[in-house]
C-alpha cells in the first residue's frame, strides 16, 4: 500500500529546488563557480528527476512498508548524491553523453544500498557511512569501464577521480569554523591555529596582486595547502575577520619571495638548496615530500631534476625557502 504521508512528487520538487538554490549561490561552497547555466540546468533536472524516481518506486512497493521518514531518507540520499556525484562528472570533463548512465547506475547502487540498510535498522552513521563507500566504490568502477571503452584516457581517469565536490563542501565549511573559532585571537595560537590564520592572511594577499603572481605562489604550496587559501579566498569579508597585525606580518613575509625575476640568482639558490639536501637525512626529506605534488617531490629527492625548466625563477625562490624551513623545523 502507499506511504501514508510520503507526498514524493512535492519532495522531488523541493530537493531540486534546494539544488537549484546552492547552484546559484556558488560562494556558498555548495558547487563550484565555473559551471554554466546549461551545466546547472543539467543537475537541476538530474536531481528532480532521479528523486521523483526513487520517490516514486518506494511509494509503490507494496511489500516494503516503510514510513514516510524512511522513504525521504532514502530519497534524499539520491538526490544529495546526484547533485554531487553531477557536479564531480562535469568538473572532471566526463563527456556529456555517458554522464546519464554513470549516475543512473549510482543512483539505483545508493537506492538499495539505503533500503537494504533501513530494513536492517542499521544506524543513521553507519547508514551514512554505508552509502557513501558505495558511491566512492561504484564510481570508480563506472570510470574504469570508461576507461576500458576508450572514452577515458588513463590520466583523464586519475583526474575525474580525485574530484569530489562533497569532500570539497565539506572542507570549505570546515574552513570557515576553524576561522571563525580563531577571529578574536592573536598570533599567540596554537602551531596549527597558527597555520590556519597563516593560510588565510595569505589568501588575503594573493586576492590582491596580479593573477599570473598569485598562481606562482600557489604552485610553490602543497596541494593541502592551495585547498585551504582558496576557500579562504572564497569567503567574503575575510579581512575583517583576521587579526591585522598577522595580515601586515604575513605581507612582509610575501614581499620577500616577489622580487622581479632578474634579481633572482638561479644557480646561487639551486646550489644552497642541493647542498642543502645533501647535508639531510633521506627519511626526513621523504617526510617532507611525502605530500607534495610529483614535480616538487623531484624537486626535494632528485639531485638531477631539471628545475629551471619545470618552474619560474619566483617558484624556484619559493621553493628553496619553504624546503629549508622544513627541514630546519622537522
Amino acid at each position: 500500500m502507499p506511504i501514508e504521508g510520503f507526498d514524493y512528487k512535492g519532495f522531488a520538487s523541493n530537493l531540486a529546488k534546494q539544488a537549484q538554490e546552492f547552484l546559484m549561490q556558488p560562494d556558498s561552497g555548495a558547487a563550484p563557480s565555473s559551471l554554466t547555466e546549461a551545466d546547472k540546468k543539467y543537475i537541476f533536472e538530474t536531481v528532480r528527476k532521479f528523486c521523483y524516481m526513487s520517490g516514486e518506486a518506494l511509494y509503490n512497493d507494496a511489500q516494503l512498508k516503510f514510513t514516510a521518514d524512511q522513504a525521504s531518507i532514502v530519497t534524499q540520499f539520491i538526490g544529495e548524491w546526484t547533485f554531487h556525484k553531477s557536479i564531480d562528472l562535469i568538473t572532471g570533463k566526463i563527456p556529456p553523453p555517458n554522464r546519464d548512465a554513470v549516475l543512473q547506475i549510482l543512483a539505483a547502487n545508493i537506492f538499495n544500498t539505503a533500503k537494504l540498510a533501513i530494513i536492517k535498522k542499521m544506524p543513521d552513521e553507519a547508514l551514512i557511512s554505508l552509502v557513501e563507500e558505495k558511491v566512492k566504490k561504484v564510481y570508480e568502477e563506472e570510470l574504469s569501464k570508461l576507461v576500458k571503452k576508450g572514452v577515458l584516457t588513463d590520466e583523464q581517469f586519475k583526474l575525474a577521480l580525485n574530484v569530489s565536490n562533497m569532500e570539497n563542501m565539506v572542507q570549505k565549511a570546515a574552513d570557515e569554523e576553524n576561522l571563525q573559532n580563531l577571529s578574536n585571537q592573536s598570533a599567540n595560537t596554537a602551531p596549527l591555529d597558527k597555520k590556519v590564520l597563516k593560510l588565510a592572511a595569505l589568501a588575503i594577499v594573493l586576492k590582491n596582486i596580479p593573477q599570473e603572481k598569485a598562481n606562482q605562489i600557489l604552485d610553490s604550496l602543497s596541494k593541502n595547502d592551495v585547498m585551504h587559501v582558496l576557500n579562504y579566498m572564497k569567503m567574503s569579508n575575510l579581512e575583517d575577520k583576521i587579526d591585522h597585525n598577522i595580515i601586515i606580518k604575513t605581507l612582509n613575509e610575501i614581499k620577500a619571495i616577489l622580487p622581479p625575476s632578474d634579481e633572482v640568482n638561479i644557480s646561487k639558490l639551486l646550489k644552497k638548496h642541493y647542498k642543502l639536501m645533501q647535508s639531510t637525512a633521506p627519511d626526513k626529506l621523504s617526510k617532507i615530500a611525502l605530500k607534495e605534488r610529483e614535480a616538487v617531490k623531484d624537486f626535494i629527492l632528485d639531485a638531477d631534476f631539471p628545475a629551471e625548466e619545470v618552474f619560474s625563477p619566483l617558484v624556484i625562490k619559493s621553493l628553496v625557502s619553504i624546503i629549508e624551513e622544513k627541514v630546519n623545523v622537522n
